[in-house]
C-alpha cells in the first residue's frame, strides 16, 4: 500500500469510503440517528476544507483509496479504513505515518477521540484511555473514548 498526502481529487472517493464505513461498521456501536448526524461532516467539500487545516493522509492500493488518517496539531482525526480491509494493517500503517510526521514536527503527545469499536485498535498501538463521555451532536448523544499516546518522554 502507498501512503500519501490527500489531494482534492481524492475527496469524492474518500467521502464515500467514510460514509460507507459509518453505516456499515459504526452502526454496530451507535444508533442510526447518530450515524446520520455524523455523515454530513464528511462531504467531499468538508474533506477538502479540513485538509487545508490539517495533515491528511490516504492509503492507496492500486487505484483504490482504502483508508485515511489526519493530524490537526496534536489531535488525530478522521481515521477510517475500508470495511472489507479491516485487520489488514492499513490502519496501523496510516497511524505509523501520522506518528512519524508528528515526531518530525516535535509533537510530544497525541490525542484522539475513539469510537467504541476502534478503542482496541488504538490500545494495540499504545494509546491509553483518558476518559469516556458522551458528546452531544445536534441533540444526538454519541459515546466517545478520549485516548492519548506519549511520543516523546520528558
Amino acid at each position: 500500500m502507498d501512503v500519501r498526502e490527500f489531494e482534492p481529487e481524492d475527496a469524492e472517493k474518500l467521502s464515500q469510503l467514510i460514509v460507507r464505513n459509518l453505516r456499515q461498521v459504526l452502526i454496530e456501536d451507535y444508533s442510526a440517528e447518530a450515524i446520520e448526524a455524523l455523515a454530513p461532516f464528511f462531504t467531499p467539500e468538508k474533506l477538502i476544507e479540513s485538509s487545508k487545516q490539517q495533515f491528511t493522509l490516504v492509503g492507496v492500493l492500486g487505484n483504490d483509496l482504502v483508508g485515511t488518517a489526519a493530524l490537526d496539531g496534536d489531535r488525530v482525526r478522521t481515521v477510517f479504513v475500508e470495511a472489507t480491509r479491516h485487520r489488514s494493517g492499513i490502519g496501523s500503517q496510516l497511524m505509523a505515518a501520522l506518528e512519524a510526521y508528528a515526531r518530525q514536527h516535535r509533537v510530544r503527545r497525541l490525542y484522539l477521540m475513539s469510537g467504541i469499536s476502534a478503542c482496541g485498535f488504538y490500545e494495540k498501538l499504545g494509546y491509553k484511555i483518558v476518559k469516556r463521555f458522551e458528546r452531544d451532536l445536534n441533540g444526538v448523544p454519541i459515546p466517545v473514548i478520549q485516548m492519548e499516546k506519549v511520543l516523546v518522554r520528558d
